[in-house]
C-alpha cells in the first residue's frame, strides 16, 4: 500500500508545476467546459431511479454513465497532455516532468485526486437525486441506485487514470 501514498514535497511541486504551465492555456478551458457539458447532459439519464429503467437498463449503463466517463475523460486530459503554443505540438505531461524530480507514481496521484472530487460531487448529487426520485415515485429504494453510480462515477474514472499514461 505504500506504492499509493503521497510524497507531500513532490505533490506540491507537481501542483506548482501546473500552476506556472497550464494557467493561461486555451485547450485547458475547453477541456474543462467539455467535460462540464458532458457531465450535465448525462445527469439527465442517471438521475432518473433503476425502477424506471427495468426494460432497458443497458439505456442508463451505455449512455448516462458512458457520458459521464467521457466528460471526465476530458476533463483529466488536461493533467495528462499540454498543448506547446509556438509548435503546436502536444506533449504528454510525464515527459515534461521527468525534468523535475518526481515519479510516474506522484503524477498519477496526483491526477487521480484531482479528477476524484468532481467525481464523488457528482456522485453525491446522482445517488441523491435517485433515492428522492426513486422513493417518491415507487415508495421504495433499489439497491442499484446506490450501487451503479458508486461503481462507473468513481471506480471507473479512477481505474481509467490508473491505465492512463
Amino acid at each position: 500500500m505504500n506504492a499509493f501514498k503521497a510524497d507531500t514535497k513532490q505533490q506540491q511541486m507537481i501542483k506548482e508545476f501546473f500552476r506556472e504551465e497550464t494557467s493561461y492555456c486555451p485547450t485547458h478551458v475547453l477541456a474543462k467546459a467539455a467535460g462540464i457539458i458532458l457531465t450535465s447532459i448525462s445527469f439527465i439519464l442517471l438521475i432518473i431511479p433503476v425502477l424506471e429503467w427495468e426494460e432497458d437498463m443497458r439505456m442508463i449503463i451505455v449512455y448516462g454513465f458512458t457520458l459521464f466517463a467521457m466528460g471526465i475523460f476530458i476533463y483529466a486530459s488536461k493533467y495528462a497532455t499540454l498543448n506547446e503554443t509556438l509548435t503546436k505540438r502536444v506533449v504528454k505531461i510525464s515527459e515534461l516532468t521527468k525534468y523535475i524530480p518526481v515519479s510516474r507514481m506522484q503524477l498519477t496521484i496526483f491526477r487521480i485526486r484531482k479528477i476524484l472530487k468532481p467525481c464523488a460531487i457528482c456522485t453525491a448529487a446522482v445517488i441523491a437525486l435517485r433515492c428522492i426520485l426513486s422513493y417518491t415515485l415507487h415508495g421504495s429504494l433499489s439497491v442499484w441506485d446506490l450501487v451503479l453510480p458508486v461503481v462507473f462515477m468513481i471506480c471507473w474514472p479512477v481505474v481509467n487514470e490508473l491505465t492512463r499514461y
